[in-house]
């Protein structure tokens, strides 16, 4: 890997893979949806932006991107935003000369920023239809009060319809690009040094998100109503540590025990042995700062009660499910899905930037395996005594 640290506070990872004449990259901006106002403002901003520069016609810009590459993509988290790409090596120069152009004359073209409008309302409107989006929409909310971690990275249909081109265009003015940017490259690489240090003419915006500490406090429950759901949904929050504690690999291996795959404790205990589920299983995003461990399963209504007594029953006695057989089956699982996600350049280098915009160091990607395979029987454990000891905060999703 070579890094190469501009003036103007980008960064740039460098991974060179000369198997294939196919770069992937991604570009991180230490901003996310945890800063937006209104809600969905970031994610708008970028989809409108990267949709050409106003050096160019759109057509123009169209025919020169599809020559040298693939479309920019953006996307928002909590933590972060980001656009993803690819090009062709032999024609490295002009796209990361596209990718500039976009930077310093984003094309911000009310027809373009309608349609983008448009896109993502229709796409707001069809979480309705999901009952986990709801579920997950509404523990967000209700654990994260007042808090930058309740603002969804897409918004609301009330937050994005307020949003006009001059908006995103102010957004962008005064938000991007930031210090701490990252820009992720994977690929071969050849003679793209001089290209990317062209980035230094960039200038970069300050920005600090301030995360207080939020932690879920009290046990409680409530009921989304869903018109015409079949099944009731249900989605448990508990407390969970940031990508900066030291039992944050303790607890991804915990996750994949409890919730990962067919041999996870949720999966049989929930859906094998008592045939209670539609769906069910557990995740645990990474959070720079407070962060939650979700458990959720699908069934149906006339189980409801059954199934939520059982799930908590599951929680409260975690420290039970940790078998010398259970921890086998969790790092091999875990080791086997990271492997596999890694087998992909585009991923590989969102992995690189993804670590560093969060503040643990590109290499981290490497530590990290090695943090969560390490983890012992009694830390694992620990993990599980913690995790059972938290509130729980309960939604669920059912026909009104």
């Amino acid at each position: 890997m070579e890094v190469l640290e501009l003036r103007n506070g980008l960064k740039v990872l460098l991974k060179y893979e000369g198997s294939y004449p196919i770069v992937a990259g991604s570009l991180f901006f230490p901003l996310g949806s945890s800063a937006d106002s209104p809600e969905g403002i970031t994610l708008l901003t970028l989809r409108t932006a990267f949709k050409g520069s106003l050096k160019y016609s759109p057509e123009e810009f169209f025919k020169l991107q599809e020559s040298s590459g693939s479309p920019f993509v953006p996307d928002v988290s909590c933590d972060y935003s980001l656009v993803k790409f690819q090009f062709v090596s032999q024609k490295g120069k002009e796209y990361l000369k596209l990718l500039l152009d976009v930077l310093t004359e984003p094309g911000f073209r009310e027809e373009s920023f309608q349609v983008e409008k448009a896109s993502l309302l229709a796409s707001i409107r069809s979480k309705k239809e999901s009952s986990f989006a709801l579920a997950y929409e509404e523990l967000m909310r209700r654990t994260y009060p007042n808090h930058p971690y309740s603002k969804l990275p897409y918004g609301t249909i009330e937050s994005v319809s307020s949003l006009e081109v001059e908006d995103v265009k102010s957004w962008f003015s005064d938000n991007f690009p930031q210090e701490g940017a990252v820009l992720s490259l994977c690929g071969r690489i050849e003679e793209l040094e001089e290209a990317v240090k062209e980035f230094e003419e960039l200038e970069s915006v300050p920005v600090k998100t301030e995360l207080p500490p939020c932690p879920i406090t009290c046990s409680d429950e409530v009921v989304v109503k869903r018109e015409g759901s079949e099944q009731s949904f249900i989605l448990v929050g508990l407390n969970a540590p940031s990508v900066f504690n030291r039992d944050y690999p303790a607890y991804k291996l915990l996750n994949t025990l409890l919730g990962e795959g067919i041999g996870s404790v949720l999966f049989q205990e929930l859906r094998e042995k008592r045939g209670y589920a539609y769906s069910t299983g557990s995740l645990f995003p990474s959070r720079r700062g407070s962060g939650r461990l979700l458990a959720y399963i699908g069934t149906s209504p006339e189980k409801e009660g059954e199934v939520k007594r059982e799930l908590h029953r599951i929680l409260k006695n975690l420290p039970d499910f940790i078998t010398p057989e259970r921890v086998k089956r969790a790092k091999e699982y875990f080791r086997g899905t990271y492997l596999l996600d890694h087998e992909l350049r585009s991923k590989r280098a969102w992995y690189y930037g993804f670590w560093e915009v969060l503040g643990k160091g590109w290499s981290y990607d490497g530590e990290f395996v090695e943090e969560v395979l390490s983890t012992t029987h009694e830390e694992l454990v620990k993990a599980a005594e913690s995790l059972s000891q938290s509130p729980e905060f309960t939604v669920v999703v059912k026909d009104g």
